[in-house]
């Protein structure tokens, strides 16, 4: 498939009349192959903006400030993100992820990753692990076990052999848990892996969680070669947007899905009516959290892709964002985890002009979901408070500010996917292609992971090599 892709899809024939649901990163590149070959390609957004969970925000913010609410990194190995950034002349800027000043707050004081200043905090280490520092303790439990699974765990045409398939049924914990680590240096470890892409070590498949860490994605490999999209990282999608005026259909969201053996229907709301579309093919990239609003009982899905529809889990994200009237805190680019409920706080904005800041405050898993519960303005002043705990001045500086609870975000309901034990079983079914219906979107890739934009544009090329195989095959 990454062969086709960079040869241009030369083979592709694809369909006269093919309607895409949703206008994240894999509908739109998927729309946008498909009008350069001449394609009737019809978008259908129930938003009001394209780009789905690649999301800048911009507002409530002065001085042109502005924040990532989704997709935020870019590193050498997103080799199909790298592909249209320079197709549709996007421009590039360094990670704000990069030399940050990392560091933990944690039983009311401060501590950075070294050995010695971990030690000063009293933890429950194991008699082992006292002394070393968080590099140690990766290298350890994660990174070992990694080596450990080699060649299997690292081959581009991967499969789940069943060394693998060992720890697809097992939870990262359990995993961690077994090797010796003290609940200590798990929470030490946390906020390298799955902190920062949301999810929770009790539920989430090690299996998963270890093709991530020893991928070129990996938060610890992050190297100077990590990038953002210049700007704000809806500039990619609105460069697709631009690409595909008069195609998409935005505030047209679809209630029903229907196919037979002649062709398929989307009907959507928009406009205060009902409208349907035909089509030969139906490219469905809504996640599967969000899904249940759209009628598939005409549809005829087989009973694993309706399983896999109600079965598949994603992560619980908060993200808060508080402007101030300037830097009040010591350090540049700063990046604290802490023991409190608003877990994980950085400068937001390192590079950006201006003496005012955004700071940003991620949660996820159980206290995203009771920060979720909260009103817009309790989230605020709750996070607000304790940020003061730990960066005295919080309130004095604080300007206004703003959240993004992807749980209740409208269409969406989920940051990314979180792939549970046994996820890998789920999923060839999720990706699975149901007559005329095809499927894309991050939860779709071929990796067990989502939360990456390149994920999401694989799943696209796959996508469309299989409506141009479909078609192949159909003809005469």
């Amino acid at each position: 498939m990454r062969t086709a892709f960079d040869n241009g899809l030369p083979e592709l024939a694809p369909p006269r009349r093919v309607v895409v649901i949703g206008a994240g990163v894999a509908g739109l590149a998927t729309a946008y192959e498909l009008a350069r070959r001449g394609t009737e390609v019809t978008v259908l957004e129930a938003a009001d903006r394209a780009g789905g969970r690649a999301r800048t925000l911009r507002e409530p913010f002065a001085d042109g400030l502005y924040a990532e609410a989704g997709a935020m990194t870019v590193s050498p190995h997103c080799h199909y993100t790298l592909h249209y950034i320079r197709e549709l002349g996007v421009d590039l800027a360094p990670s704000d992820l990069l030399d940050t000043t990392f560091s933990y707050y944690l039983r009311g004081r401060f501590a950075t990753p070294d050995g010695t200043s971990l030690a000063r905090l009293g933890l429950s280490l194991n008699p082992a692990e006292e002394g070393m520092d968080v590099a140690q303790l990766m290298d350890t439990y994660v990174q070992s076990l990694c080596r450990e699974l080699q060649p299997d765990l690292d081959a581009a045409n991967w499969e789940v052999t069943e060394r693998l398939a060992l720890y697809d049924r097992r939870s990262v914990a359990e995993v961690l848990r077994d090797r010796g680590a003290s609940e200590a240096a798990i929470g030490l470890l946390d906020p390298f892996f799955l902190e920062m892409r949301g999810g929770d070590l009790q539920s989430a498949s090690a299996l998963s969680w270890l093709r991530y860490e020893s991928s070129g994605h990996s938060m610890i490999k992050a190297g100077t070669s990590w990038s953002k999209i210049k700007g704000g990282t809806d500039r990619l999608p609105a460069a697709f947007a631009d690409r595909l005026k008069g195609h998409i259909h935005y505030r047209s969201s679809v209630v029903r899905v229907q196919q037979d053996d002649d062709g398929a229907r989307v009907t959507a709301a928009a406009q205060g009516g009902l409208r349907t579309f035909e089509a030969d093919r139906v490219v469905v990239t809504v996640p599967f959290s969000a899904i249940r609003h759209i009628d598939f009982s005409d549809a005829r899905l087989s009973r694993a892709k309706s399983a896999a529809m109600r079965q598949l889990r994603y992560a619980s994200v908060v993200r808060v964002y508080l402007q101030m009237r300037r830097q009040f805190w010591k350090g540049f680019r700063v990046s604290i985890s802490t023991d409190l409920p608003i877990r994980w706080i950085r400068d937001a904005t390192p590079d950006q002009a201006g003496p005012r800041k955004i700071v940003e405050c991620m949660m996820t898993g159980q206290r995203a979901r009771a920060v979720a519960a909260m009103s817009e303005e309790e989230r605020l002043r709750f996070t607000l408070d304790h940020l003061e705990t730990f960066l005295p001045g919080a309130n004095e500086h604080f300007e206004t500010g703003t959240s993004v609870v992807w749980d209740r975000a409208p269409h969406i309901e989920g940051a990314y996917i979180l792939p549970e034990p046994h996820h890998a079983e789920l999923m060839p079914a999720v990706r699975a292609p149901e007559g005329r219906i095809h499927f894309a979107g991050e939860h779709t890739s071929f990796e067990p992971n989502g939360g990456a934009m390149t994920f999401a544009f694989e799943s696209a090329a796959r996508a469309l090599l299989e409506l141009g195989l479909a078609e192949a095959t159909a003809q005469p």
